[in-house]
């Protein structure tokens, strides 16, 4: 009997160190904070969040705004919010935090809060951290805030850019941030953001691969931080799209292992995966995420997620595509928008979004110019499409980020405006860029007259032949914490 119990005992042991403790979900609204007259309340916001999920491990949601009292009744009780409130006052930082659980706010309770006076950005950070209602499982702090008062609102400074063009325009300050506080992961981590964001724009500043400015800034950060999450993150959208996708999985491992309540982990791994061809391990990530975020999950403002396509699932795709839509309307989700009228036989649907996403001012500037291609195909002008598609082709897609799974939808244009040579020449230069989906390769209807090219068989075998290798490596299990 005494050896039954100590059995079920190991087993139970067993049970609880197989799989990762919850995560505790905070919920982080945006707040204001004014410093010399500019609002860098986006990059306390974002220095929050990074100081949560590397010390305390806990799943950070950003939401736009208090939940409704409907979407209250939706979540746990025990989710946490979290809002600030602060000031700039000379190069110190006097700040607000206000704490309370959805229980809390359920019940009419006020919220908590710490006043912290103004002080030394290190110091009053440091006190934040101390007075948080959370475990602290990674004594990190140091590691995440710039030692120089005057360099912290820099750093907020540069973490409050979102676009790509500003991010570049601010390329020197990150450098020399990052030079000057060369143990702050953070500043590292920003660095690496506005490099890879400025491989959409101007690539020479950066440099594309494993030897670039962007992997090292992302390399440091990881060094001084192992596994931080939002920078393993963007450094694994940067390998994938530069065609390293296996650095990219085992690096987002790595951090999982680490940090398995991180909600954009799972996200980097279900991209590196679904460029892969290793669907159903991307599909379990973003199930994974979707957990992790709960009731309030939404869409990534990276990209539309293509993995239900890419399975067959068109009504799962048209959904994500849906509630993408409902969060933005930039050049990228206008194309897919296009892209997914056109598999559904509604060509005049499509050409309505494509009109719109090749529209001058619309942004990003890769998706707004295959918009103008798709749209010369729908509008009966072929020979102007290809004009328009092989100049994108001949200057401004080597200048770009070799993103495969972008260079093969520039396959499939060929391919529906009859030239299969080039289109064959497109899909070749995907599969060496890092897409290499063979499900998706066999299965777009777009991409037809270059799947009876004579090169294709040989192509076709090669991207079996990958999708074979990183399928050995990493099979789905590989996609859980």
């Amino acid at each position: 009997m005494s050896a039954i119990l100590v059995a079920l005992g190991i087993g139970a042991l067993l049970l609880r160190y197989s799989k990762p403790a919850p995560a505790e979900r905070v919920l982080l609204l945006p707040s204001p904070l004014q410093s010399a007259g500019q609002e860098v309340g986006a990059g306390m916001e974002t220095l929050l969040s990074d100081c949560l999920e590397v010390l305390t491990g806990a799943a950070v949601i950003h939401v736009p705004e208090l939940p409704s009292p409907g979407d209250m009744q939706r979540l746990l009780p025990e989710t946490r919010l979290l809002r600030f409130r602060g000031r700039r006052e000379g190069t110190r930082l006097a700040l607000r935090l206000e704490w309370t659980t959805v229980a809390r706010m359920r019940s009419g309770r006020p919220w908590d809060q710490e006043d912290i006076p103004p002080q030394e950005p290190a110091l009053a950070m440091a006190q934040a951290v101390r007075h948080w209602p959370l475990s602290q499982r990674y004594r990190q702090l140091d590691s995440l805030i710039p030692r120089s008062p005057e360099r912290f609102w820099l750093l907020l400074e540069g973490l409050s850019i979102r676009d790509d063009h500003t991010a570049t325009e601010h390329l020197a300050l990150s450098q020399r941030l990052a030079q000057e506080e060369p143990r702050c992961a953070t500043a590292w981590t920003a660095l690496g953001d506005h490099l890879y964001r400025s491989l959409w724009v101007n690539p020479e500043q950066a440099g594309i691969g494993l030897n670039s400015r962007t992997h090292r800034a992302f390399q440091k950060a990881e060094a001084l931080v192992p596994g931080h999450p939002r920078g393993t993150f963007l450094w694994s959208m940067m390998l994938t799209d530069t065609g390293n996708q296996n650095l990219a999985l085992e690096q987002l491992k790595q951090a999982i292992h680490l940090r398995p309540g991180i909600p954009d982990l799972y996200l980097g791994m279900a991209y590196a995966g679904r460029t892969s061809g290793l669907l159903e391990g991307a599909k379990q990530a973003l199930v994974r995420r979707a957990a992790l975020l709960g009731p309030l999950a939404s869409p990534s403002a990276w990209f539309a997620e293509t993995t239900y396509l890419y399975l067959g699932d068109q009504e799962a795709f048209g959904k994500e595509l849906a509630r993408a839509g409902s969060l933005r309307q930039d050049a990228n989700i206008l194309f897919y928008k296009g892209y997914f009228a056109m598999l559904q036989g509604e060509p005049k649907l499509a050409l309505g979004f494509l009109r719109t996403g090749s529209e001058p001012a619309m942004a990003p500037t890769p998706f707004r110019d295959l918009c103008r291609v798709y749209r010369a195909y729908l509008e009966g002008r072929p020979n102007q499409g290809l004009l328009e598609l092989r100049e994108i082709d001949e200057v401004r897609g080597k200048l770009h980020i070799p993103d495969g799974e972008w260079t093969f939808k520039e396959a499939e244009a060929y391919s529906l405006l009859g030239d299969s040579d080039r289109g064959i020449d497109c899909a070749t230069r995907a599969f060496v860029q890092g897409f290499s989906c063979a499900a998706w390769y066999e299965a777009s209807p777009f991409l037809e007259k270059v799947r009876k090219h004579p090169r294709w068989p040989m192509l076709r075998r090669n991207i079996r032949e990958r999708q074979a290798v990183l399928e050995g490596t990493f099979p789905p299990s590989a996609f859980e914490p």
